[in-house]
């Protein structure tokens, strides 16, 4: 896929994300405010109005530009179609540290990673590099890494860290006033949600883009660099552990998006404490999953 292409497939779904604040009939006003908006030039604006417009999406006749309809998830354009070279190395990275059957103390050289992942030494040593300060690995004076691993006890620490940032930061989502950018993502959150529960089983594959983005947005309630910092490392790697125990996938995955949907509805009525306990509880599953779904 070309970079343009890629590029232009992005401010779709960025697009798509920012209509879906709106309601049907909502004018979605001048380029140039849609091009600061969507960081995107012009060009890129109009390109992506005429898929929307394509799809339904939107009214464009010429500087009318009005919203037919909410976008539903089937609008967005996958994740892996939108994704920067980076983000799929650092994807083919977690992956294989997932899967790999190296035991802990392992020594890892560079070379070797390269050729096995199909990646520059270079992107080996910044993504070893990247997650270092994990404790996932750590360089031994000889330059040869040590994997720590994914073990049941970094598992156990992570979802700790995980619990104290997402706890805080549920709290700045309660704070947040009607009608704050907050609330309208967790609008967003609960039409992305009630879309995917409509759709038949296969779709339950994409719930895990939908966990790590509803988990983020909390995060971003924050205002926390340091929560997004770590908050997207830990989405990262809490992602594949949808991939590696396929039993029960699609009934966990539903339960989940409900669980999702008690703590968005809470929050849009207003109802704080019935929030804390439904993300709470929605924690102590998502643990309860994680632990269960490895073969430490």
């Amino acid at each position: 896929m070309s970079r343009s292409n890629q590029m232009f497939k992005a401010t779709v779904n960025v697009a798509l994300s920012h209509v879906a604040r709106m309601v049907p009939g909502a004018d979605l006003g001048s380029e140039a405010t849609l091009a600061r908006d969507w960081q995107a030039s012009r060009t890129t604006v109009r390109n992506v109005l005429t898929h929307l417009a394509g799809a339904g999406v939107i009214l464009w006749e010429g500087r009318c530009k009005r919203l037919l309809r909410v976008p539903v998830a089937s609008d967005y354009f996958p994740q892996t179609d939108v994704e920067s070279t980076e983000d799929q190395a650092e994807q083919r990275f977690l992956e294989w540290m997932m899967r790999c059957e190296l035991p802990p103390g392992s020594v890892l050289h560079e070379s070797d990673l390269s050729r096995q992942l199909s990646l520059s030494v270079g992107v080996v040593r910044a993504l070893l590099q990247r997650f270092q300060p994990m404790g996932l690995f750590e360089k031994n004076p000889n330059k040869h890494w040590v994997l720590h691993g994914f073990t049941r006890r970094f598992a156990a620490e992570m979802f700790a860290m995980r619990r104290l940032i997402e706890t805080d930061a549920i709290s700045a989502v309660l704070g947040a006033a009607q009608g704050s950018v907050v609330m309208q993502e967790m609008a967003h959150m609960e039409r992305l949600h009630i879309a995917l529960l409509a759709r038949d089983d296969p779709a339950m594959a994409e719930f895990p883009a939908l966990d790590s983005q509803f988990h983020r947005c909390i995060c971003r309630a924050a205002d926390n660099r340091f929560f997004d910092e770590f908050s997207q490392r830990i989405s990262v790697i809490v992602h594949y552990h949808y991939q590696w125990n396929k039993r029960d996938e699609v009934a966990r995955n539903r339960a989940a998006l409900h669980e999702h949907l008690a703590v968005i509805r809470a929050v849009l009525e207003g109802r704080k404490e019935d929030a804390r306990q439904a993300f709470a509880a929605h924690l102590d599953t998502a643990r309860a999953t994680l632990m269960a779904s490895v073969s430490w």
